[in-house]
């Protein structure tokens, strides 16, 4: 174990960052008393939906730090319960990258629309999206319990089905985006079934970043429903599977978002003109294709047998044989990886540099095709979501944690219990 003062700073990692949160929930609670009626404006509700994700999900590695680890650092206690240690993990495990997610999916729907040349297809789409991956990705991460002794199969089936219901806010999302920008294609000039795909800009740093990051959800999704199955889990657990699907959706679909993100608020940030857009398109292009060469071959790995955090073994050369192959394509996508993030700080720096512009650009978020000047209270508020959030994790992990925490350690459970 680490030394004591290194549990009590994440304690405070966590409990600091609370007080964003609360900045931001007030300050959405302040617009709506100024503006009584109106729809509360896209990018706020995202961010405070994302800040609400936040505040539950670090609970669970705060109760692990204070009532799991720094019991056995003081001494108060002989050892951890490993089973409710994680538990209480896997309460933060998995909703920690929606977290990480949400972020890009806020610069898909506010600020891609406006860069692409178009408007939204949806305010209210968007919304429901944001809504229910705020509800579903919480209580999910228990899914990376399927293969601990310490829960019940039929408990582990029931949050199976609540895993896979993450996927209908993404579908959301990307026919949503996907609209958005078909919207922009034919606006440009776009013709027949997919004439609208040429017309795209794809010279806009952020249109691009959205359409090589939608291509990055979509393959890192199908490998999340592979994880999501109780049965097929069994075959990629702790696998290099594991690590590719990961990759490809925080690194790939996330990542990409936020350096477009930057090509966008760099200028309005500094003053200064974007040094090479040119740069900038070969950047997430080449982030695009590193990013891919290195998942494709994890994922491979991971189906012949390849644990997590290794690549080789000191026993079985066969093994290691087989894997080689695949690690030198790895290791040509990270090379390429390393080449995009210097490339990204290249054009930053570059930028920071460049000529003043006449006038900082404003910060203008897109609009929707039919401004909503109404939306359901559902749809422009977080209390019901906050009480429906606690019921749902309630249910989700009440039971589990409360036969963990009185039953005693896994020894001491009966034979048979909660199967």
């Amino acid at each position: 174990m680490a030394v004591t003062a290194f549990y009590l700073g994440a304690a405070l990692l966590f409990v600091g960052s609370w007080f964003w949160c609360v900045d931001m929930i007030v300050a959405m609670m302040r617009w709506r008393r100024a503006n009584p009626g109106m729809a509360v404006p896209l990018v706020m509700f995202g961010t405070t939906i994302n800040a609400l994700l936040w505040l539950w999900t670090s609970m669970g590695a705060t109760l692990e730090v204070l009532f799991q680890i720094l019991p056995v650092k003081l001494g108060w206690v002989d050892t951890i319960d490993p089973g409710l240690a994680r538990t209480f993990f896997s309460w933060t495990l998995h909703a920690i990258v929606y977290f990480w997610l949400i972020p890009a999916y806020i610069a898909m729907y506010t600020i891609m629309p406006r860069e692409s040349g178009g408007k939204l297809f949806s305010d209210e789409l968007a919304r429901v999206a944001f809504v229910m991956l705020f509800i579903f990705s919480v209580p999910i991460g228990f899914h990376h319990l399927y293969m601990d002794p310490q829960q019940a199969a039929g408990w582990k089936l029931l949050h199976m089905f609540g895993t896979f219901m993450v996927a209908v806010p993404t579908f959301i999302t990307g026919f949503t985006i996907l609209a958005t920008l078909e919207l922009s294609g034919r606006l440009r000039g776009g013709r027949g079934l997919f004439g609208w795909i040429a017309k795209i800009r794809w010279n806009n740093p952020m249109t691009l970043a959205t359409m090589l990051s939608m291509l990055m959800l979509t393959a890192g999704g199908f490998g999340g429903v592979i994880n999501a199955s109780y049965q097929m889990n069994a075959l990629i657990h702790n696998a290099q599977w594991v690590t590719g699907h990961f990759h490809l959706i925080f690194g790939g679909t996330s990542v990409i978002m936020y350096f477009a993100v930057a090509y966008w608020a760099w200028p309005r940030i500094t003053g200064r003109r974007l040094a090479s857009t040119r740069l900038a398109l070969w950047q997430l292009w080449l982030w695009f294709g590193g990013m891919l060469i290195t998942t494709m071959p994890w994922h491979v790995l991971g189906l012949l047998g390849q644990p997590r955090r290794v690549d080789t073994l000191p026993y079985g050369e066969a093994l290691n044989a087989l894997w080689n192959p695949y690690e030198v394509v790895v290791f040509t996508g990270a090379v390429m990886l390393t080449l995009s993030a210097m490339l990204f700080m290249v054009v930053l720096v570059r930028s920071h540099f460049s000529e003043r512009l006449p006038a900082i650009p404003q910060v203008v978020f897109g609009t929707a095709v039919r401004l909503p000047l109404r939306v359901p209270n559902l749809l422009n508020s977080l209390a019901f979501w906050n009480w429906a959030m606690l019921v749902y994790m309630l249910a989700s992990y009440g039971y589990p944690l409360l036969q963990l925490a009185f039953l005693g350690a896994p020894e001491t459970i009966p034979y048979g219990f909660g199967e």
